[in-house]
């Protein structure tokens, strides 16, 4: 059983099985053309993806976009059902509604303005392999297609693997579990003539994107965040933090290579939480302390900075939204020769006061910052550190169990990347860890020495033994 939450797509394996996918009727295919341009501008995450998606695609390059969730269900699927069930998501979230398109400098949106219009038809291919389930899941179509997104299973005898392949403009973690959640519940309560589980009507991520953007109408460098993003900059050079270990290339953007691993069980993970208590401080507090521990102990760092993203979600509907809606908090502070109680304070009271920065989109700061001759005009590379704990709210106890039951996993496509990324998963059964680098072997070297180490400082944290790792995936 995969215990990992989040994997390359490569690593994806399994015995021969049959596939069916769910796609767009022609009609609604039809339909979703005719939709007519929205006032509402795509929000600054979109926009963002829709650019950085068209320079890759004009450099000849894989973008890192899909987000590819998986479940496993027993029985043979009612397609009939699913068909129901998958039709139902597409029109419950607006998200799916939207479809955009470049004209000159600007990218506008369309919006489908009936959603009964949307109808899935399925289509049965056969049995596949697991790199030709991969090359279906690839094709999902790029985000300036309306349907840019794929649902699907995979029937064996034993039962059936489900999974919806979504491009990043229309999800985000946050949601991903809520929507597995979502459709497992319908597709359960329509085979069994039930009343589906209360999920609460969704909100509208279309009034998202029309918020943040009245918002950064009103921003200017006088705002305070505005005035704090700028001073982090400042102080990495007028860019991104970057990486404390060698990666073996100068430019900012490479080719992917991933690793993942578990890195603490269950009860080495209460511990360490047990430990961020003690300190006044959370688990992501924590963590920040120990990856500052460990870039002091590799690279002799006296102070650490990363970014790290977190929701911008704010009501109980935002979080039933499917939609990119996250920011970035920007972390820095003196590590000095203190030690992880007192990093950990420090790390804790960062982040709880830079939190607000998350609202103010970079993109919309560098916009405001263009003239200032200290910031680059493109804050690209540096390092991110992303945590979520699908235990805790927003993801309810009722959602973590779904996701544990249903071997719930999460996979990206290999890509360009701009950074170096390391996302930490807590489930039911622990902290795992994946993280992106440059393929190359330098950059390999020293992404598995700070994995060892980061390891280290969370288990000496939790006060367990270390283990010997014979074996970093790839």
């Amino acid at each position: 059983m995969p215990v990992t939450d989040l994997r390359p797509l490569h690593d994806w394996s399994g015995p021969p099985a049959t596939l069916t996918l769910w796609s767009p009727s022609a009609a609604s295919t039809e339909s979703a053309k005719r939709a007519p341009v929205s006032p509402a501008l795509p929000s600054y995450e979109q926009e963002q993806h829709l650019r950085a998606f068209r320079a890759c695609e004009q450099r000849h390059e894989a973008m890192a976009r899909l987000l590819v969730v998986v479940w496993d269900e027993p029985g043979r699927c009612d397609l009939r059902a699913m068909t129901h069930v998958v039709t139902a998501h597409l029109r419950r979230h607006d998200t799916y509604h939207s479809w955009f398109e470049e004209r000159g400098e600007a990218i506008v949106r369309h919006v489908l303005t009936d959603p009964a219009a949307i109808q899935m038809e399925s289509s049965t291919l056969g049995e596949v392999s697991a790199e030709d389930w991969q090359n279906h899941v690839m094709a999902t179509p790029t985000p300036f297609a309306w349907d840019c997104f794929r649902f699907g299973i995979l029937q064996r005898a034993s039962g059936f693997t489900c999974f919806a392949s979504i491009d990043h403009l229309h999800a985000d973690a946050t949601v991903i579990a809520f929507l597995m959640t979502e459709i497992r519940s319908v597709y359960r309560a329509v085979l069994d003539g039930e009343t589906p589980l209360k999920l609460g009507s969704p909100g509208s991520y279309l009034d998202y994107c029309t918020s943040q953007r009245q918002r950064a109408a009103k921003t200017t460098l006088a705002n305070p965040e505005v005035k704090q993003w700028i001073a982090f900059l400042h102080r990495n050079n007028g860019r991104m933090p970057s990486f404390a270990l060698p990666l073996g290339v100068l430019e900012d953007r490479y080719q992917a290579e991933y690793l993942h691993l578990d890195i603490l069980d269950d009860t080495v993970m209460a511990a360490f939480e047990s430990a961020c208590h003690a300190s006044g401080a959370r688990v992501i507090g924590g963590l920040l302390a120990c990856a500052a521990l460990t870039e002091r102990e590799l690279a002799g760092r006296s102070r650490y900075s990363v970014i790290t993203p977190t929701t911008t979600r704010r009501s109980p509907q935002a979080f039933r939204t499917t939609g990119w809606c996250v920011g970035v908090v920007p972390i820095d502070f003196d590590v000095q020769e203190r030690m992880f109680p007192e990093l950990a304070f420090i790390a804790q009271r960062n982040f709880d006061e830079r939190l607000c920065l998350a609202d103010v989109p970079i993109e919309l700061v560098l916009e405001l910052a263009a003239g200032l001759p200290t910031i680059r005009s493109v804050a690209t590379g540096g390092v991110m550190l992303s945590y979520m704990d699908v235990n805790v709210p927003p993801l309810s106890a009722h959602i973590a169990r779904e996701w544990h039951q249903g071997n719930g996993r999460v996979y990206i496509n290999q890509g360009m990347a701009a950074q170096v990324a390391v996302w930490l998963f807590r489930t039911q059964r622990g902290l795992s860890l994946t993280a992106a680098y440059p393929a190359n072997g330098t950059a390999r070297a020293s992404m598995h020495r700070y994995v060892k180490a980061l390891t280290g400082a969370c288990r000496r944290t939790a006060g367990a033994l270390i283990p010997t790792y014979s074996h970093v995936g790839r």
